[in-house]
């Protein structure tokens, strides 16, 4: 890859020639001194370093504008830097480098009171790595003289490893491990540095290190997984008629990107709003020959819960009529059906003490709790207090201390809640259904062995791929599969599911065949950025306080309302006007977002009015965090999540681009020729 800078310090000549000598080995290297701990004299060549750094390389600016700066390595530095008035380069070998600027606006080197136009620091063992502000770093790093009598630390980094500096940070390997999704960002960082070579150039530095440019980090940061995206898409950039593209990225579109000439005035053709949903390939439908009996009593988490008990082998389909349903159990009834349980969680199970009258609901509670070997669990992980904290209820003085510690448990677990009027009604009798929804409680608790989990990794004709860590097995579908949505919580059979890739099914599998199926989905929608916890957010402000925040911008007095001007295609505030008693104040793009501290440019206001009309309060809600152009960071694990390639992620956020490697020449600077 071809990189294109500009410089404009009069000595960028030599330390270009300083950086470019450094790819001599270290057994080439000549010092004079001896000793790693004294100055050297002044050279009037200029050796080889112990270290390299090859093309293409990028100048990270890392500290701006700093009063002192200490520069260290495991087994010393090795310093060089040419004073005023001289032609050979000063060569310091030291334990430590500190540096602050001069009277006469250089660099001076404090342990040997040199004073530098500028200095390069390297480790003196090739493998070390440098430290600087309690982060290391790959490469090398200079100190130049800054503004105002202070200092600038630049590393000059080769581009690869800059990356690896960097891509944990944007995209964490921790909670968003899908090597296609930072592959995606890999290549996404890398177009991104090389479009934006020479932005700060007047200062010294190709970068900054901040969210203002990408956050970088250095070698501390550095994890397997990302290093492995980069090593994987090496040298590969995102390219528009043979050039790298502006890549700009966001964390959380909120379903949607933007323009980006409605937020950066860059109307380049490839930052174009796009949907962020999974590709529809991932996307599967699975049908049932079962027609849900909705009529059965007790709700939507009825039917869930027998047809449940019914595949794990705890009840006869004889015992789900409605009919039988609404009756009460009989004592050996219930017996059968938790001593059934504990077969199906393949375990032993424990003697209840409990006898007689089960379907009493705290007789029952207590013979669950124990019949399921919870009784331990009461005892010992019930904090003291619990037991009357979580069973507060107008009823219970009704129970006995066995009683009040099983259902608290019950309560706990969140299988048991009082009724609206904060009654247990420990005496009332139990409904077949309701027993069997709290054995069915109980069994997804306890994570039973036939209830196996993970996730769809795709549908074929009546056969269902599911990905347990890193491998995928095989499952053939019954054709009269019970199937439901599990809707945060809330359980609805169907007759039809349609599924992505990535999202987590629950299964029970009998005789061969997958007889129950259940997909955990979310109200939050379809959009691959919905697991962002920036998705959805709320934020309320006075009009004193929209005035505070605007107040960067300018003041318009008191403020009346702030009013969308202009919506982008994503449905993003693009333009508002603040309205005052002094007159209206607009602002554009991130203007928006920066000028009332927002997250996100997407959202909509309403507004809490007093007694006489007036606005007390705005109420803003909206989705997403970041400036919404380009790629979709959290919607690219989505996409990867659901089965979509890096090259295919790129391509869904950055419309018509090439993966390529950059012909010479091709990298476009931002405001350079």
């Amino acid at each position: 890859m071809i990189r294109k800078r500009v410089t404009n310090h009069a000595s960028a000549a030599w330390l270009a020639a300083v950086a470019g000598a450094w790819v001599v080995a270290a057994a080439c290297r000549t010092m004079q001194g001896g000793s790693a701990s004294a100055p050297t004299g002044i050279s009037t060549t200029i050796p080889g370093p112990p270290a390299s750094v090859s093309a293409p390389s990028i100048r990270v600016g890392l500290l701006t504008g700093v009063e002192r700066a200490a520069i260290g390595a495991d087994s010393g530095v090795v310093v060089h830097g040419r004073a005023a008035n001289e032609t050979g380069v000063r060569v310091r070998a030291l334990p430590r480098a500190t540096f602050h600027s001069s009277a006469a606006g250089r660099v001076l080197l404090l342990e040997t009171g040199d004073e530098l136009d500028q200095a390069i620091v390297a480790p003196a063992a090739p493998a070390e790595f440098l430290q600087s502000d309690a982060t290391f770093y790959r490469g090398l790093l200079e100190v130049r003289p800054a503004e105002e009598g202070r200092l600038t630390v630049v590393n000059v980094v080769h581009l690869e490893d800059y990356l690896r500096g960097v891509v944990p940070n944007e995209l964490s390997p921790q909670a968003f491990p899908q090597i296609e999704a930072l592959k995606a960002q890999a290549v996404a960082a890398r177009t991104y540095a090389l479009s934006h070579l020479g932005d700060y150039s007047s200062k010294g530095y190709d970068v900054c290190a901040t969210p203002s440019c990408q956050v970088y980090r250095g070698q501390s940061s550095e994890h397997p997984l990302t290093d492995r995206a980069i090593e994987d898409t090496k040298g590969i950039v995102a390219t528009w008629r043979g050039r790298a593209i502006h890549a700009y990225y966001t964390s959380t579109c909120g379903g949607h990107t933007e323009e980006g000439g409605a937020i950066f005035d860059d109307d380049a053709p490839y930052l174009r709003g796009v949907a962020c949903i999974p590709e529809r390939s991932s996307l599967h439908a699975v049908r049932t020959t079962f027609s849900p009996r909705r009529d059965l009593p007790g709700g939507p988490e009825t039917p869930h819960d027998v047809a449940l008990l019914e595949a794990l082998g705890v009840i006869d389909p004889s015992d789900a009529t409605p009919a039988r349903l609404e009756g009460i159990p009989t004592d050996a009834e219930v017996r059968a059906w938790t001593g059934r349980l504990q077969a199906a969680l393949h375990r032993s199970g424990c003697d209840s003490p409990v006898s007689g009258a089960l379907a009493r609901r705290a007789t029952f509670a207590r013979h669950l709790v124990a019949s399921a070997c919870w009784s331990e669990r009461a005892e010992r992980l019930l904090a003291p207090g619990d037991a009357e904290y979580l069973s507060q209820a107008e009823d219970t003085g009704k129970l006995d201390r066995g009683e009040r510690q099983a259902l608290a448990l019950l309560v706990h677990e969140g299988l048991v809640s009082p009724a609206p009027d904060n009654m247990l009604r420990p005496d009332a009798a139990l409904t077949r259904a309701e027993a069997l929804a709290l054995i069915a409680g109980v069994a997804e608790k306890a994570g039973a062995p036939g209830l196996a989990q993970g996730e769809l990794a795709g549908l074929a004709e009546g056969s269902l791929s599911v990905l347990h860590g890193e491998a995928a097995d095989s499952h053939t579908l019954d054709p009269g599969v019970r199937l439901f949505r599990d809707l945060d919580g809330v359980h609805a059979g169907a007759s039809e599911l349609t599924l992505s890739v990535g999202e987590r099914v629950v299964y029970v599998e009998r005789d061969g065949r997958v007889v129950y199926l259940e997909a955990e989905q979310t109200r939050r929608g379809a959009a691959a950025d919905r697991s962002s916890r920036y998705y959805n957010w709320e934020v309320r402000m006075t009009p004193t306080e929209v005035a505070g925040a605007i107040a960067r911008y300018g003041s318009v007095g008191q403020v009346s309302d702030i009013v969308p001007k202009r919506l982008g295609v994503s449905g993003r505030v693009v333009e508002l006007e603040v309205v005052g008693a002094e007159g209206q104040l607009d602002l554009k793009g991130l203007q928006v977002r920066w000028g009332l501290g927002l997250r996100e440019n997407l959202f909509v206001i309403n507004r809490e009015t007093g007694p006489r009309g007036e606005i007390e309060r705005f109420v803003i809600t909206g989705k997403g965090w970041g400036h919404g152009v380009g790629m979709c960071q959290v919607g690219a694990f989505g996409m990867a999540q659901a089965g979509s390639r890096f090259d295919e992620i790129l391509k869904h956020y950055y419309s018509g681009v090439s993966l390529s490697l950059p012909e010479p020449g091709a990298v476009a600077v931002r405001g350079l020729p």
